[in-house]
């Protein structure tokens, strides 16, 4: 007997370690140890009784009653059953709700019990990895065999999530130091990677598409954005959320009167994918667009307006590199550089986009030819900041 108690004590023990490990702040359980919680639970509530407070029936003193039986002679102090006055309808009330709510307990506590083992089971069904692998079409896995050649730690690529058109990648990069996420939306793809420790809040990108629901009319172009968002598991496995979102209006309509012509004039050139206005340079703007290619990803430009530079690249190489343009301002009679402005677009890990210009006097180097402008560091030293599309010298 005290080595079934002990064996008890021991599995009474384990389970309340194993329910904290699970249902404490930072709990996580493998699916082993989940099962064994599930085992150890079931067994608990097999083995406590619900009903200890029901009173047992006493035997009626009728002919069958036993004979070993004997009845106990009543204290002089209680009165007889003929001088005990009658129960009130309240007392019969009290008593049978008293009777009632007991029958009542036992169904609820079979039913709480019933509901916390499915929510376990539920829990790990959800987040728990999956044991089959994410199967892929054989363009998929040619994508993959692509990725791997791009810089990722060997056998880290894994598809993790697929909706909405889109497939999510996940990554390592220097030996597991950064963790990335590849969104691939048709033949577009964006990629972001950060550092272990930076990638606590998570990872995250984003797609232009065109909308599923454009408007026919002329002046009326709408466009659609996939994203996906990358967070980690107690257990460190990667979890991705993909969503789909529209735009609230359309590509023109957000523009007031001044920039609206403008805008239907780059929507024109392709630019439908998406648009804004980052800032203004000479009391022009600058714009960022996004258009679609007949063979290939889609591209993100930088557009100024003030002498109509800009400069393209794949959405990708955008949100990892940013985008940068020159404006050189040349005396017209003598020729000579008086001065350089670079102008030019970065990117927040939410692909957030800022602009800074940057002007100064500019420079040529006599033995190179190359130009470059000279702006000037708190210090009060001078700073020389090469022009985009030149090569810098070493």
């Amino acid at each position: 007997m005290r080595a079934e108690t002990d064996g008890e004590d021991a599995a009474a023990a384990e389970r309340r370690a194993l329910e904290r490990a699970a249902y404490g702040r930072d709990g996580g359980l493998d699916a082993a140890a989940a099962r064994r919680l599930q085992e150890l639970q079931e067994e608990h509530r097999r083995l406590t009784p619900f009903a200890q407070d029901e009173p047992m029936e006493s035997p009626s003193a009728g002919d069958d009653a036993p004979e070993s039986v004997t009845a106990r002679p009543a204290p002089e102090d209680v009165p007889a059953a003929e001088d005990t006055p009658p129960a009130t309808p309240d007392d019969v009330s009290r008593t049978e709700a008293s009777a009632a709510n007991r029958r009542g307990l036992v169904p609820v506590l079979v039913a709480s019990a019933a509901l916390l083992a499915i929510g376990v089971g539920a829990g790990w069904a959800l987040f728990a990895p999956r044991s089959d692998a994410f199967r892929l079409t054989e363009a998929q896995e040619d994508r993959r065999i692509a990725l791997a050649g791009e810089g990722y730690d060997p056998g880290s690529v894994r598809p993790v999530a697929e909706a909405e058109g889109a497939l999510a990648w996940f990554a390592t990069q220097d030996d597991g130091a950064s963790r990335c996420l590849i969104l691939d939306v048709g033949t577009d793809s964006q990629s972001t990677c950060l550092a272990g420790e930076e990638a606590g809040p998570g990872l995250y990108a984003s797609l232009p598409v065109p909308s599923s629901a454009a408007d026919a009319e002329e002046d009326s172009f709408s466009f659609d954005s996939v994203t996906a968002v990358m967070l980690f598991s107690t257990t460190d496995e990667p979890m991705v959320s993909i969503q789909r979102w529209g735009g609230s209006s359309t590509l023109v309509a957000q523009f007031g009167e001044a920039e609206r012509a403008r805008a239907e004039e780059l929507v024109g050139d392709g630019y439908d994918l998406n648009l804004s206005v980052l800032g203004s340079f000479r009391e022009q703007p600058v714009w960022l667009g996004d258009r679609s290619t007949e063979s290939g990803p889609s591209q993100r430009c930088l557009i100024v307006d003030a002498d109509g530079s800009r400069q393209c690249a794949t959405i990708d190489e955008a949100v990892q590199s940013g985008l940068r343009v020159q404006l050189l301002d040349v005396d017209q009679e003598t020729g000579e550089l008086l001065s350089a402005s670079v102008i030019e677009v970065d990117f927040t890990r939410w692909q957030t986009p800022y602009l800074t210009v940057t002007s100064g006097p500019a420079v040529v180097d006599e033995a190179t030819g190359e130009s470059y402008l000279v702006t000037t560091g708190p210090p009060g030293d001078p700073i020389r900041v090469d022009i985009p599309g030149r090569e810098p010298e070493d």
